[in-house]
């Protein structure tokens, strides 16, 4: 096991040198490939929920007996809070992805005996804490971090409603 770590440092060493020094040309092209295979560590990710997180967006408001067309564009992402740069790729991935909303409306103001109508798009969040063990491929010593995520919800992570009032 020990001559098998030593060879995979070995190569992890040579493989730096060579694209850093021997070919730098080639070194930014390659950079994103060799730490996205994550060749000295493993991670473990788990997450936690704990509350569902809402906000509301008052789009517009539209009086009776009028029309409007509205451009919308919103989106929902991902949010990391306590996470080191080092992990911020990893946690993600085992979040949620990030939604967005997008679209041309037509809207209609209430039928007679309200005032106007309000549009609104509430984003539903999850929140709640996860922690990532990242254990060395080569010694095998673990390293534990943790932090509080929020992602958008899996249903119904943006939702489009109204409401008429007098």
């Amino acid at each position: 096991m020990k001559r098998i770590s030593l060879t995979l440092l070995i190569v992890c060493i040579s493989i730096t040198f060579l694209l850093n020094f021997a070919m730098p040309e080639f070194a930014g092209k390659m950079k994103d490939n060799i730490s996205s295979m994550n060749i000295l560590y493993s991670y473990s990710v788990t997450k936690s929920f704990s509350e569902k997180i809402q906000e509301t967006i008052e789009m517009a408001s539209v009086p009776s007996g009028k029309t409007e067309t509205r451009n919308a564009e919103f989106r929902s992402d991902v949010k990391l809070e306590g996470t080191p740069l080092n992990i911020r790729s990893v946690v993600k991935e085992s979040l949620n992805k990030s939604q967005a909303y997008k679209a041309k409306e037509k809207l209609t103001g209430p039928e007679k005996g309200f005032s106007y109508r309000r549009y609104y798009l509430t984003k539903n969040h999850d929140k709640g804490r996860y922690t990532v063990i990242r254990t060395n491929r080569i010694t095998g010593k673990e390293k534990v971090y943790t932090g509080t995520y929020y992602e958008p919800s899996t249903q119904d992570p943006i939702v489009k409603w109204s409401r008429d009032e007098k």
